[in-house]
């Protein structure tokens, strides 16, 4: 007991000036937290498991920090430090809802709290989740104000590096509403959603918008980081039969971020689309297990997580401590980086095959084809079944990857995702405020293009929309048919 008291008794000058700082991630909440041996049960759901990353790095030495984080409106909880010890103001807490680089700037606030506050000029952050993403992001805002502390390495577990499969499919409903004419369509739509839903729950649109791979293909460009970065994936999550068709963005994954983005790997989208490496100078891959995202995610099978594995926390321990003896990622000393060019954003995406089945059949192309279905719904080519299994633990939706040269036949209701044969492309450039949108290769009928400009629809004049001042990430939307009555549908998010 007088251990304990003396421990609550410390001045915020006796901790050391290296820590590890802990960063949870989207739709997440922690509190503030010094290392304090009374702190350790205090830390949030996030990193409170006796048997996780935070106790692991406790155990190996490390001083550990949480970042306050909290869930739009709400509050990080009731922070832990010794009796009159400082408390980082709300400008600090990171809002897991909120935007990508104003959650960077949060961070690097903190971090220069936990310099003036606490002594602590030399930190090692690990990020779970979107966690990552604004621990990037501070490390670039850092370097290019070139001010401290020192970061001296950075872990990510879970990390959407190159965007979130989830985050993709929600694009497909209008930034979480359906809003399609036919019936039909409008049926399946919100039976996808309710699927992305029971996974993307409280998001709200700004994070789901920043997580897609849309979105991180040109906002990776703009980072900085001047260290290796440790990384870790969960593959609890994988699908049988027809797996080995899913590229790894999405097959294994944790059931919200596929192996390839929490490694910081290259992939390609259900439609063929290149989905390009975040850019990292030097990536290293501390290891791949058998866990889901969260703890939300149990439905699936298994409560062990990203954060609360012993293996992976001793891999993150490991990770902190081979991080002390590299040249850190941002340093008072580096100066900033070379500006970049101011260069129009140019995005590039083929036309998704949204055809909807409903008793009804056609010819196959040998294209990989993505097919939803509903209950009671069934695919064949030609005389064969194509084997559909849930779609992360859904009773309602299955789905299938299909390879059919043969007529495919449709039983029921069925959404079919595919690369356009035509290669039709959208194409937007954004320079300052003016965006201009085309399509590429052959026309298509009825052709409709929209851009959401913060929370309404507008609709470009010859190709060519004026933003207003400080408008950031905006969706680019067209849809149109083609002469043989197939509709398709391409969605683009264009980072500010």
């Amino acid at each position: 007991m007088l251990a304990v008291v003396l421990a609550l008794a410390l001045p915020a000058s006796a901790f050391a000036s290296s820590a590890v700082v802990l960063v949870s991630g989207f739709d997440s909440h922690s509190p503030f937290t010094t290392p304090l041996p009374s702190c350790a049960t205090q830390t949030g759901p996030t990193w409170s498991s006796p048997a996780g990353t935070a106790a692991t790095l406790r155990a190996g030495g490390e001083q550990v920090f949480t970042a306050p984080v909290a869930n739009s409106g709400g509050s990080p909880g009731s922070p832990c430090t010794a009796p009159g010890g400082a408390v980082p103001p709300p400008s600090d807490v990171i809002d897991s809802n909120g935007d990508v680089d104003a959650n960077g700037a949060a961070l690097m606030h903190f971090l220069q709290f936990l310099d003036t506050n606490y002594g602590v000029t030399n930190v090692s952050l690990v990020g779970h989740s979107d966690g990552g993403l604004w621990s990037r992001s501070a490390i670039t805002q850092m370097r290019a104000g070139n001010t401290g502390p020192v970061v001296q390495s950075l872990t990510t577990l879970g990390t959407p590096h190159t965007g979130s499969f989830g985050a993709d499919l929600a694009e497909l409903v209008t930034d979480g509403k359906c809003e399609l004419s036919n019936p039909t369509e409008q049926f399946l739509c919100q039976a996808l959603l309710k699927v992305i839903n029971q996974v993307f729950a409280d998001l709200g649109p700004t994070a789901v918008r920043e997580l897609s791979s849309s979105f991180l293909a040109s906002w990776n460009p703009q980072q900085t980081i001047g260290c290796p970065v440790s990384v870790a994936a969960g593959t609890f999550v994988t699908v049988p039969e027809i797996g080995w068709l899913l590229p790894r963005y999405y097959n294994p994954s944790d059931g919200i971020v596929g192996q390839a983005s929490a490694l910081a790997k290259a992939s390609t989208s259900l439609e063929g689309t290149p989905i390009p490496a975040p850019g990292i100078p030097h990536v290293i891959d501390i290891g791949s297990f058998p866990v889901v995202h969260t703890a939300d995610l149990s439905f699936l099978g298994t409560t062990n997580t990203l954060t609360n594995d012993p293996a992976i926390g001793m891999a993150v321990l490991g990770a902190v401590k081979a991080g002390a003896t590299r040249s850190p990622c941002a340093s008072p000393g580096f100066g900033a980086p070379a500006p970049r060019p101011h260069r129009a954003v140019r995005v590039r995406r083929p036309f998704s095959v949204f055809g909807v089945g409903r008793g009804r059949g056609g010819s196959g192309s040998g294209h990989k084809v993505v097919a939803f279905l509903l209950r009671g719904a069934s695919l064949r080519c030609g005389r064969r079944a194509v084997p559909a299994v849930p779609l992360l633990g859904s009773r309602r939706v299955r789905v299938a990857v299909v390879r059919c040269t043969a007529r495919l036949r449709i039983r029921g209701r069925v959404l079919l995702l595919g690369r356009d044969p035509q290669r039709r492309g959208l194409v937007v450039s954004r320079r300052g405020r003016t965006l201009r949108v085309r399509v590429a290769g052959p026309a298509l009928r009825g052709l409709r293009v929209r851009v959401r400009v913060r929370r309404s629809w507008r609709t470009p004049r010859h190709g060519v929309i004026r933003l207003p001042k400080g408008t950031g990430t905006v969706i680019v939307r067209a849809i149109g048919t083609d002469r043989s009555g197939l509709r398709l549908i391409a969605t683009a998010v264009v980072a500010s």
